[in-house]
């Protein structure tokens, strides 16, 4: 059975630097948002960046699998591109716990969740490291908590991945690597 491997957590936990250093850019499920681009970030390959209107069209032609705010802006996954990827063999997205628990009603035992965390004095000084204002700052600290709370959660289910990301990139990716190697050889 191919796998869809949904990493979530806190914004700057380094999930998504995490995701794609394991997997393949072929791999990876592309999103939409309604937010704006960061810096170095491309349309139709980091996100696909669409206005509220287009986004919320989506919603009432019922096209996304999961869908959600966060951070004032909408996120969601369309449904024919999770399925296309499945089909292709094992993928990875990028969402919100809440967007998770819709990919795992719709999909099931396929999704697997992978939450990132690390520690949140770590966390704030990732934020400023990339660039975020200190009022975005401030606003993703205070989802930190909230984000932390959807681990209780999500550990009844016996496929989660609880993934700490404090050392340096290369260590975390063999790590990740090797507890992905794992969850597939059971």
């Amino acid at each position: 059975m191919n796998l869809c491997y949904v990493f979530i957590g806190p914004s700057g936990s380094g999930k998504t630097t995490l995701a794609s250093a394991v997997f393949s850019p072929e791999q990876k499920i592309i999103t939409y948002t309604t937010r704006p681009p960061r810096l170095h970030e491309r349309n139709n390959v980091d996100y696909h960046f669409i206005s509220k209107e287009k986004f919320e069209q989506m919603i009432t032609e019922n096209e996304l699998a999961e869908w959600d705010v966060y951070a004032s802006h909408y996120y969601g996954s369309g449904k024919q591109e999770i399925l296309q990827k499945l089909k292709q063999g094992d993928c990875y997205t990028v969402i919100t716990a809440k967007g998770f628990w819709h990919l795992y009603g719709v999909f099931g035992d396929c999704i697997h969740p992978i939450f990132v965390t690390l520690p949140k004095d770590q966390l704030r000084e990732r934020l400023i490291k990339r660039g975020d204002s200190l009022e975005k700052v401030q606003e993703r600290l205070a989802l930190f908590d909230a984000d932390q709370k959807e681990i209780d959660r999500l550990k009844t289910l016996p496929t989660l991945l609880l993934f700490e990301n404090k050392q340096s990139l290369e260590i975390e990716k063999e790590k990740l690597k090797q507890a992905i190697f794992q969850t597939k050889a059971h």
